[in-house]
C-alpha cells in the first residue's frame, strides 16, 4: 500500500470523469442539454438530433451507469491503495469498469445511428 505513481494519477482522473459523466447525464435528463464530452463523436453537429428528448431518455441511464461505475471503480482502487489491501474486489472492479466502458461505447455508436 502506498503512492504507485500514474496508477494512482489515472484512479484519480477517472473518479473525475466518472462524476463528471454522472453530471452530464443530469444535465441531459434535466434540461435537455447534451455535453459532447460523453454523448457524441466529436464532429457530430448537436443541431442535428431528430430527436433530442428520446435521446435525452435513452442515453441518460446508460450514462449513470458509466459514471457510477466509473466512481465506484476508482473508490474501491484508491482503498485498495491507501486504506486496505483487497485485490479480489480490485480486480472484479477492474473487469466491470472495463465491460461497461466498451458497452457504453457501443450504446453511444448505436444511438447516434438511430438519432442523429
Amino acid at each position: 500500500m502506498g503512492f504507485d505513481g500514474i496508477f494512482n494519477m489515472l484512479d484519480i482522473l477517472v473518479l473525475g470523469f466518472g462524476l463528471y459523466a454522472m453530471y452530464a447525464a443530469f444535465v441531459l435528463k434535466r434540461e435537455g442539454k447534451i455535453i459532447r464530452t460523453f454523448l457524441v463523436f466529436k464532429d457530430t453537429d448537436l443541431n442535428s438530433c431528430r430527436d433530442l428528448q428520446g435521446y435525452a431518455n435513452c442515453m441518460s441511464p446508460k450514462l449513470w451507469t458509466l459514471g457510477t461505475v466509473m466512481v465506484v471503480y476508482s473508490g474501491i482502487s484508491l482503498m485498495n491503495t491507501y486504506v486496505v489491501e483487497i485485490w479480489t474486489l480490485f480486480w472484479l472492479m477492474m473487469a466491470v469498469f472495463l465491460v461497461v466502458l466498451f458497452w457504453y461505447g457501443l450504446e453511444v455508436k448505436k444511438a447516434m445511428k438511430k438519432y442523429f
